[in-house]
């Protein structure tokens, strides 16, 4: 089986990358750093004895990306597993970025998994059964005057994936959409959170748990459910004054 992990050098993407070696399939590893994703590919390969096709492509470049992809996957027939862990923001997205950097938050966590979709969707559609897994954040739930863009571009993207679910109901493609709460990685070490963040293995051995399954949107952790039930119900006059 063949899976393609984009955004998979770190934090998630490497946790799904190694759950998927695990589950024996053959992978493409896409990430910005080639000295990161090929020296995944390489610990990968040694441990599992699968095969790799490490692709180094900045996801804001949607050019190079949709190219470094085709030239990947060009031998496979068949395309069980997409799965777009990638994100990024920029610690002053506060409402007044410049057009360079709101244009590479919405490429990064928008505009790219769309237009890879676009065009390796076909090939799942055609051969299934396959996978397309999208991961959003929190930070979407509700607007506020942190992550302004960011939590945007997600918002966007948990309603791409209600459509591409909507566009696949009846094939053999299952799509998921999980809604990210705090994860122990190297963007939340040492910050205060409100609540313990999850590690990403635990997140990655979730998701494996539930391929093939038609759940659609998924708050990890779970009790994220609930937060997020009170922050969307929450009045204006009090939701306001909340910092966070």
């Amino acid at each position: 089986m063949n899976a393609i992990v984009v955004g998979a050098s770190a934090g998630l993407g490497r946790a799904l990358s190694e759950a998927l070696a695990a589950r024996g399939h053959d992978l493409v590893l896409v990430a910005q750093d080639a000295r990161d994703v090929d020296a995944q590919a390489a610990w990968l390969r040694l441990k599992y004895s699968i095969r790799v096709v490490s692709v180094a492509a900045d996801a804001a470049d949607l050019e190079r990306l949709l190219a470094a992809l085709r030239d990947a996957t060009s031998g496979m027939t068949q395309i069980h597993g997409l799965y777009f862990p990638a994100g990024f923001t920029f610690e002053n997205d506060r409402g007044t970025l410049g057009v360079p950097e709101t244009r590479r938050l919405l490429d990064v966590n928008l505009t790219s998994v769309m237009v890879a979709v676009a065009d390796l969707m076909p090939r799942m559609l055609a051969c299934g059964p396959a996978n397309i897994v999208g991961f959003g954040s929190i930070a979407s739930i509700r607007g506020r005057n942190a992550n302004v863009v960011y939590a945007a571009a997600k918002r966007a993207l948990a309603s791409y994936f209600e459509s591409l679910r909507h566009r696949c109901a009846g094939s053999d493609v299952r799509v998921q959409f999980y809604q990210l709460g705090y994860l122990d990685t190297q963007q939340t070490f040492g910050r205060k959170l409100l609540f313990p963040p999850a590690s990403p293995e635990r997140v990655a051995r979730y998701v494996m748990n539930n391929l093939n399954h038609d759940k659609g949107n998924i708050f990890l952790p779970r009790y994220w459910t609930v937060i997020a039930a009170i922050l969307s119900l929450l009045p204006w006059s009090i939701y306001k004054k909340l910092q966070f």
